[in-house]
C-alpha cells in the first residue's frame, strides 16, 4: 500500500473517530437561525431553534441573557431529557452545558457571566452546581437532596444564592410545599427559610440585599435576607422588578377594584417603600402574562394572552407616555397545556426579546425559541480624523450611549466611483464603503467584595487594552444598578487609580463584583493601507452587536485628506 493511501486512510479512520465521538458526546450544535419579517408589523424576527421543546425558564428571579449580552441560556429535551443549553446571542455555538448524567431543568447566570448556576439530577437525588460555561468544570455547592428542585437566583453581589425545593406532602395533603433555602457560592452558609416564606417562591430585590417571597396565596412580601421583618406589597401574580429595585409590576386580577377579577387594568406598579399602587396601562383588558420591564425601567414588554391583542407581544410605557405597540404575533397555542407562557425577556440593552413559540412546530404541545428586534444599534458618536499623519489617518470616536452589548467597531472608507469625472478624478462616493478594520470593545469585570461610592481604586480583572488615563463606565450588573461614568488618572495590571467618580449626568453609586466596565475613552484606528495617497476619503464607523446587529452608516461630514506631508 502506498504512502498516500496509508495517509488518506488514516485521515478517514480519524475522522470517523471524531465524529463518532461528537455524535456520541452531543455537545455543540450547528445554528438553527433563520430569519423573517412578521406579516403585521414587520418586525424582523429570528428563529432560534427548531429542535422542539425548547424553554427559556420563565421565572422572573433569572434571566436568560448574560450580562453582557453575548449568550443566551435555555433548557431543552434535543438529548430526550432536559438539559441546560447556551447559545451565542446570533443562534450559533449551541452547546449543552450540564453533565448527561442526569437531567438538569432550572439554571442561572452568574454575575460575571462566566458561570451557571444550576440544579442537576445525579445519583437520583438533587444537587446544587456551579459550571464554568467555557470548560464545563463543575462543583457542587449544596446537596444532594431527595426532593426536587425548583427555581433559583444569583445575590446581587454574585456571592450566594437563593434556591427552592418542592417538599412532597402526605396523600391528605392537596398542596406540596415550597421550601426556599440560601448558600453561598463557595458552598457556606447554609440554611432553610422557616415560617412564612416557605410556602412560596423566593428572590432577590435587583441592586439590593432585601428578598422578596411570592406566598402560595399570591400575595408578594419583602423581607431581610435572613426571612425577617416581611412586609406585604400586594396581591397577585407575575411579579417583576423594576431594574432600581424600588418598584415591583404585579399581575394582580383585582385591577384595583375589589369586586372584580378583572378590571379595566390588572397590571399595576407598586412602591416597595411605600406600598402604593398605580395603574401601568388603560389600553388593555390584561396586560399579559409573565411581563418583563426593559433595562432602562421605561417600557413593559408582555405576551398578550388571548385579550385585546390576541397572540401578540406587545410594548408599553410604564408612565402611559408612549402609545402601545403590538411589536410581532407569536400565536402560541395557549390551549395546549404546554406553550402557555411565551415569556418575554429583554436582552440587558433592550434591543431584543426572546419569547417561545409552537407556531412553526408540527406538534403544538412543544415549541421553539424565537428573537425579535425592538430597535437597532445606536450610531457610534463624535468621529473624528486627524489628516496627515506619517503613519496614516487617525480615526477617533466614542461609544453610543446605548453600547453594552458590542462587540466591535467595523471600520469603513469609501470607494472611488469606476469612472473619472471630467477633470479626470475619480471621485469618492458616500455611499459605497469597504471594511478596513475591526476594533474590538474594551472591557474588563469588578472583582473584589464589592465598590462602594466613594472607592477611588476599582479592583478589576484586567486593565489590558486600556489607556494609561481616561474616562470608564460601569455599566451596573445584570441590569441591576445604575450607570456610572467616572475618570481614571493611572492604572496597574489590575487596578485603575486615582478615579474621580459620578462624572458627566451619572451619579457615584455602588457596584457589585462582577459588574461590567467599558472604556469610553476615545477609541482608535489608523488607517495605514491608504491605495492612493492623492485622494481624498470619508470613513464611518458602525456598532456590531454579538447578535450580529450592526448600526447604520455614521458620515463624516468632511473629506478626509489622506495625502501624507
Amino acid at each position: 500500500m502506498t504512502t498516500m493511501r496509508i495517509n488518506a486512510l488514516l485521515a478517514f479512520l480519524t475522522g470517523m473517530m471524531v465524529a463518532c465521538f461528537t455524535n456520541a458526546d452531543e455537545r455543540v450544535w450547528k445554528s438553527e437561525r433563520s430569519n423573517y419579517q412578521d406579516k403585521v408589523t414587520g418586525a424582523e424576527v429570528w428563529r432560534l431553534t427548531t429542535n422542539p421543546e425548547v424553554e427559556i425558564i420563565p421565572d422572573r428571579i433569572k434571566d436568560p441573557w448574560s450580562p453582557d449580552g453575548s449568550q443566551i441560556l435555555f433548557r431543552s429535551k434535543r438529548t430526550g431529557a432536559w438539559h441546560l443549553f447556551v447559545m451565542a446571542a446570533d443562534g450559533s455555538k449551541m452547546t449543552r452545558v450540564t453533565d448527561r448524567k442526569g437531567p438538569a431543568v432550572y439554571g442561572v447566570w452568574s454575575r460575571s457571566g462566566q458561570e451557571v448556576v444550576c440544579t442537576p439530577l445525579v445519583d437520583d437525588k438533587y444537587e446544587l452546581h456551579v459550571i464554568d460555561v467555557n470548560t464545563f468544570a463543575s462543583r457542587r455547592i449544596a446537596g444532594p437532596f431527595k426532593s426536587q428542585m425548583n427555581k433559583l437566583g444569583v445575590s446581587p453581589d454574585g456571592e450566594s444564592v437563593l434556591f427552592t425545593r418542592v417538599i412532597k406532602q402526605p396523600g391528605g395533603e392537596k398542596q406540596d410545599v415550597v421550601m426556599s433555602s440560601f448558600v453561598n457560592m463557595d458552598g457556606t452558609g447554609f440554611f432553610d427559610f422557616t415560617g412564612e416564606t416557605k410556602h412560596g417562591r423566593i428572590g432577590w430585590i435587583p441592586g439590593r440585599m432585601d428578598i422578596r417571597r411570592m406566598k402560595s396565596s399570591r400575595r408578594q412580601y419583602v423581607v431581610q435576607p435572613d426571612g425577617s421583618g416581611a412586609r406585604l406589597i400586594g396581591e397577585g401574580g407575575h411579579e417583576y422588578f423594576t431594574p432600581d429595585g424600588r418598584h415591583m409590576l404585579i399581575c394582580d386580577p383585582k385591577g384595583g377594584d375589589p369586586s372584580k377579577w378583572l378590571g379595566q387594568c390588572s397590571a399595576g406598579i407598586y412602591n416597595l417603600e411605600t406600598g402604593l399602587r398605580r395603574d401601568v396601562t388603560k389600553e388593555l383588558t390584561w396586560l399579559g402574562s409573565h411581563p418583563a420591564i426593559s433595562p432602562d425601567g421605561r417600557f413593559v414588554a408582555a405576551d398578550n394572552a388571548g385579550h385585546s391583542y390576541p397572540g401578540a407581544v406587545v410594548i408599553v410605557s410604564l408612565d402611559g407616555s408612549a402609545a402601545l405597540r403590538v411589536l410581532c404575533y407569536h400565536h402560541a397555542s395557549w390551549e395546549s397545556g404546554h406553550i402557555t407562557h411565551p415569556t418575554v425577556h429583554w436582552s440587558p440593552d433592550g434591543t431584543k426579546l426572546l419569547f417561545i413559540s409552537d407556531k412553526d412546530s408540527p406538534d403544538k404541545k412543544k415549541g421553539d425559541m424565537y428573537l425579535s428586534v425592538v430597535k437597532r444599534p445606536e450610531t457610534p458618536r463624535q468621529l473624528h480624523v486627524v489628516n496627515n499623519r506619517a503613519d496614516g489617518p487617525l480615526l477617533t470616536w466614542r461609544p453610543a450611549s446605548r453600547h453594552t452589548e458590542t462587540k466591535e467597531y467595523v471600520i469603513m472608507r469609501s470607494v472611488s466611483s469606476p469612472r473619472p469625472n471630467l477633470q479626470g478624478v475619480k471621485l469618492d462616493r458616500t455611499g459605497v464603503f469597504e471594511e478596513v478594520g475591526v476594533v474590538p470593545v474594551v472591557d474588563t469585570i469588578l472583582t473584589g467584595a464589592h465598590l462602594d461610592a466613594k472607592t477611588t481604586a476599582l479592583t478589576v480583572e484586567s486593565t489590558d487594552g486600556f489607556p494609561d488615563s481616561g474616562s470608564l463606565l460601569i455599566a451596573g450588573n445584570h441590569s441591576m444598578a445604575a450607570l456610572e461614568v467616572l475618570t481614571y488618572g493611572g492604572k496597574t495590571e489590575t487596578t485603575f487609580l486615582n478615579c474621580k467618580r459620578g462624572e458627566g449626568s451619572s451619579e457615584s453609586a455602588m457596584h457589585w463584583s462582577g459588574a461590567r466596565v467599558w472604556s469610553l475613552s476615545a477609541m482608535k484606528f489608523i488607517d495605514t493601507r491608504i491605495p492612493d495617497p492623492k485622494r481624498q476619503y470619508y470613513y464611518t464607523v458602525r456598532a456590531r452587536e454579538h447578535s450580529g446587529l450592526t448600526s447604520p452608516y455614521s458620515r463624516i461630514s468632511n473629506a478626509v485628506v489622506a495625502k501624507v506631508e
